[in-house]
């Protein structure tokens, strides 16, 4: 089975073209080929297909087909531009800080005099690894000090390429340029080294593009191809070596399916990682030397080895080149083709219970008598991957957790902005990671929380927040201030409420031990006095452009 499309109720009054999900659930969506900004807000029952739209804070110039990446506090980076007003494949860059509604210059790496839609990818601790466009040069930006360090020279310029950051901490690409083998860059290192060469054809030899790649739930990569290869475009799994610094090998994926007797590839387009596993990728008729159009819908399944084609979203009578995904929290997938029309992809099927991140424990933080934000500490936080994925020209990752909360009394659905990440590493089974949402302007009252990792949600935690749990910083008799916690066992003030799976088990044990003492007639003994256990702390503005792909010199 395949998923629907739904267009949104409220349609954007402009041509959208990049989207990033911010960390408070809202969507940044650049108005295309200009400096502005818009976001998209859920409704009360978090909905996007009922959201609503507000004006955002302009970039200094506008760009197209640029470097970009979340941070680790939340902030939105964008550097370079191939078309732009600040010229072609400007080394320009700024980053946008969601509190302030404002963009903040950032200096280019050194020497560096283009930066243009290099590759990217962020890092693990949070600095974003940028290529250069015309030789083998790397760097690093560090969002915290606004500074750029060197990183290792590749083999061959990394123009064009999609990079995949895996959960051994590497990233993996393929080069665009002959010799189109694979590389891999090994974080803690600072090697990149040799993967091999693909088993297929991926890398379209005129254009010299490639499509998306994606790792997936079972922990391999599947990377979709431009070139028509032998009348398909070709697809290539990855799977990881037992070390970092071992070589990974390949196998042959499935075709894509031919649409019309003409073959299908993945030339310059978006792919998106559903809960429900399967990868959902655009992709268009090949044209030689050019864009093809219109554009079409897959799902790639790594379970069945498998690619079928999904409905045709109603805005597909566009260049593959100008589609844009992003995951929504919600696990659907909004699909722009740069136009003012935004189509959701609700996919079928649910996430496995191994795949959802969980929540461990929730502490506030006091300020000036009011909690400020809470500390949730768990695993899987950020999800299995990067999930959301096009390459050079769009940098939209979706690895890092939102929290979702819902009023007990009212049902009113809001996100409250999450920032300060332990990593932006995927795929970290049970080591502990934490996060901090911030609570200011929350009115007071219980709540169920829950936090989402690529669309996929954790199951949910009660909680009461303000005064009329227990007064920020007040000591209620147990491990901190009581009401300002999750699902902490021994918490008896307040409102504060436990798992509502481990309250029912709580209750049925306790009306168990009450028929045995009816049955054997015995008297209550006194329990013994316990000890708290310790917490268990976690380690760890120019004028629109034409829309032409003018200056490409793929």
């Amino acid at each position: 089975m395949t998923g629907t499309w739904k267009g949104l109720a409220n349609q954007p009054a402009f041509h959208t073209s990049t989207m990033f999900l911010l960390t408070d659930g809202r969507v940044m969506v650049q108005e295309e080929a200009t400096p502005h900004w818009h976001a998209l807000t859920p409704d009360a029952s978090g909905s996007y297909v009922n959201g609503t739209w507000s004006t955002l804070a302009d970039m200094s110039i506008w760009r197209r087909y640029y470097a970009s990446g979340t941070t680790k506090d939340g902030r939105v980076i964008v550097i370079g531009g191939e078309q732009s007003g600040g010229g072609g494949d400007t080394n320009r860059g700024e980053i946008y800080d969601p509190v302030a509604d404002a963009w903040t210059p950032i200096p280019p790496p050194p020497g560096w005099v283009e930066v243009g839609d290099a590759s990217c990818c962020l890092l693990p601790e949070g600095k974003l690894l940028v290529g250069a466009i015309h030789n083998t040069s790397c760097a690093i930006y560090d969002p915290a000090t606004n500074t750029w360090s060197t990183a290792a020279n590749m083999a061959m310029k990394s123009n064009e390429e999609t990079w995949v950051l895996l959960p051994d901490e590497t990233i993996l690409t393929v080069e665009c340029f002959p010799r189109f083998r694979a590389q891999k860059y090994v974080i803690s290192s600072n090697v990149w080294k040799d993967e091999g060469l693909p088993p297929v054809e991926l890398v379209d030899p005129d254009m010299s593009e490639i499509g998306p790649a994606m790792l997936t739930y079972d922990g391999r990569v599947v990377c979709f191809g431009a070139a028509n290869s032998k009348g398909h475009g070709k697809t290539a799994l990855y799977t990881l070596p037992a070390t970092p610094g071992g070589t990974g090998t390949w196998v042959a994926g499935p075709d894509i399916p031919k649409v019309g007797e003409k073959p299908i590839v993945c030339n310059d387009c978006p792919a998106s990682l559903m809960p429900n596993g399967k990868v959902l990728f655009a992709a268009a008729p090949y044209v030689l030397g050019d864009w093809g159009k219109p554009i079409y819908i897959f799902e790639f399944d790594p379970v069945m080895n498998t690619i079928t084609q999904a409905p045709t979203a109603p805005n597909n009578a566009h260049q593959v080149y100008w589609s844009r995904f992003i995951l929504l929290p919600t696990g659907e997938v909004m699909f722009g083709p740069s136009t003012n029309d935004l189509q959701v992809y609700l996919p079928d099927g649910a996430p496995r219970e191994a795949w959802r991140p969980t929540i461990t424990d929730v502490t506030s933080h006091c300020a000036g008598g009011i909690t400020d934000y809470y500390l949730v500490r768990g695993t899987q936080l950020n999800g299995f991957s990067q999930a959301n994925v096009y390459g050079d020209d769009c940098n939209a990752s979706t690895n890092y957790p939102v929290a979702r909360l819902r009023s007990v009394a009212t049902g009113q659905i809001r996100f409250c902005r999450t920032h300060d990440f332990s990593t932006m590493a995927v795929a970290t089974g049970g080591l502990p990671e934490s996060v901090r949402f911030d609570a200011r302007g929350l009115p007071d009252g219980e709540y169920d929380l829950c936090v989402i990792a690529n669309g996929i949600s954790s199951h949910c935690v009660r909680f009461c927040h303000g005064s009329s749990c227990c007064p920020c910083g007040q000591d209620c008799g147990h491990r901190g201030p009581c009401g300002c916690h999750g699902h902490e066992a021994g918490c008896d003030c307040g409102k504060a409420a436990s798992d509502p799976r481990v309250e029912e088990l709580t209750k049925e044990l306790q009306r168990l031990r009450n028929d045995l003492q009816r049955l054997v007639k015995l008297v209550p003994v006194k329990e013994p006095v316990r000890q708290p256990k310790e917490r268990k702390r976690a380690s760890r503005g120019g004028d629109k452009a034409p829309r032409t792909r003018t200056g490409r010199r793929r």
